[in-house]
């Protein structure tokens, strides 16, 4: 009869275990995704010289994520511009609230022209 309770009880432990793995890799996944488009949008921005709706849709439309500025945009050539590029996330069971995963990234204008 004991066995069967503590059989219940790790089946119980395990599936909050398998949550919270779970949770982790949704989140390594996502900032991977992140990190992925924020060397394109670097890539845009140093091209372009400022962050531009093209690069916000591009964004928005590969990541489901969005990007703003941190520092200035009115940068000149070798300057740098620094963004960043972030996605909520509401996990199964590491928080009760979404959880902003972010990537900040710089660029330096005409850096790959």
């Amino acid at each position: 009869m004991s066995y069967k309770l503590g059989l219940l009880l790790s089946f119980f432990f395990m599936v909050q275990v398998l949550l919270f793995a779970g949770d982790l890799a949704c989140i390594d996944a996502i900032h991977s995704e992140l990190d992925a488009i924020a060397v394109t949008a670097s890539y845009q921005i140093s091209m372009n010289g400022e962050l531009t709706e093209a690069t916000k849709q591009l964004v928005h439309d590969e990541a489901g994520a969005e990007i703003y500025l941190i520092s200035g945009s009115n940068a000149k050539l070798g300057e740098s511009i620094s963004f960043s590029v972030y996605r909520d996330y509401t996990p199964f069971i590491v928080s009760k609230e979404a959880v902003r995963i972010s990537v900040r990234r710089t660029a330096i204008v005409g850096y790959f022209a």
